[in-house]
């Protein structure tokens, strides 16, 4: 099931709970009683979040659109499931590629990279002075072009395999044309592919890490792009 509102919620109580004893002294301006004010104030925080947020949620979308990739090639489109804390449908693979994704990431306590950005921001987005400047929109659009990047280096070993697998079924149905090989390339590609998923696993929880790493940065970059532009 997904994940309940009130869990959400308790999470969230304890994040403003620890991290608020790391707010610096001058964070918040002294506001005007001004109701205009307060609302661009308030705009101006959820801009931060909204932020955050995005470039959080496109580190996880190229590890899965990989595994799209791959499952499309593989044969698993036929089929799908509704995964209900994402709220879409996947197929079989996608969803067990990013449920081992998961796992990585919370075994590798890869979730204090958010925390740390979400307390950082603090100290560099002083209270009411974020903004959308040019620097900031060129970074996001960059990132978000990244994200079919890393789909694309991800599904490059399992997409190779499959595609000398496709030419070989090709050979074998030019000479032995009595044999069904559409019946066979699925079993076949299916096979083929989770072999490779298998061989290069091991070397995914290295690549996640440096991956989020890499990703933190961009987050400690986008948030001085918020103040300076």
């Amino acid at each position: 099931p997904p994940t309940p509102v009130k869990a959400r919620l308790l999470i969230g109580l304890a994040l403003t709970f620890g991290l608020y004893h790391t707010l610096p002294p001058d964070f918040a301006p002294r506001l005007d009683t001004n109701l205009l004010s307060l609302g661009a104030y308030v705009l101006r925080e959820v801009l931060v979040g909204l932020v955050l947020g995005y470039l959080g949620r496109a580190c996880f979308d190229g590890l899965v659109m990989a595994a799209n990739v791959v499952a499309y090639q593989m044969g698993f489109s036929t089929a799908s499931l509704f995964v209900p804390d994402a709220g879409l449908q996947m197929d079989a693979f996608t969803a067990f590629h990013r449920l081992i994704v998961m796992l990585i990431f919370l075994a590798l306590n890869l979730h204090q990279i958010f925390i740390s950005a979400i307390a950082e921001s603090f100290q560099i987005v002083p209270g009411g002075v974020a903004g959308m400047h040019g620097s900031l929109i060129a970074m996001l659009t960059q990132t978000s072009g990244g994200v079919f990047v890393i789909a694309v280096q991800l599904a490059a070993p399992i997409l190779v395999a499959l595609l000398f697998t496709m030419a070989g079924l090709g050979l074998i149905a030019r000479t032995l044309p009595q044999m069904n090989v559409f019946t066979m390339s699925f079993p076949v590609s299916f096979g083929v592919g989770l072999l490779v998923y298998i061989a290069t696993f091991p070397f995914f929880p290295e690549w996640m890490q440096a991956h989020f790493l890499e990703q933190r940065q961009v987050m400690l970059t986008a948030l001085r792009g918020l103040v300076h532009g």
